[in-house]
């Protein structure tokens, strides 16, 4: 039988509520992309950082009416 954490426990280490056991602290996950609202502030974030090539790329599709831009270099 599996023993019962306490929700303090819980709360301290970060993990959800719903699992059963406190998570784990090795979770290698990938960074995810910069992404921008607007075009101007993806255009001006690029040139602050100094990227000279590179295209502005819509992730949430070109169909959809709200925009998540990230810049992507060439």
């Amino acid at each position: 039988m599996v023993r019962k954490i306490h929700a303090k426990q819980k709360r301290m280490e970060g993990s959800a509520t719903h699992l059963r056991s406190i998570r784990g602290l090795s979770r290698n996950r990938a960074k995810r992309p910069r992404t921008f609202a607007s075009e101007a502030a993806a255009k001006s974030w690029a040139e602050k950082n100094g990227i000279k090539k590179y295209e502005l790329v819509n992730i949430k599709g070109e169909q959809r009416a709200e925009k998540k831009i990230k810049v992507v270099q060439l």
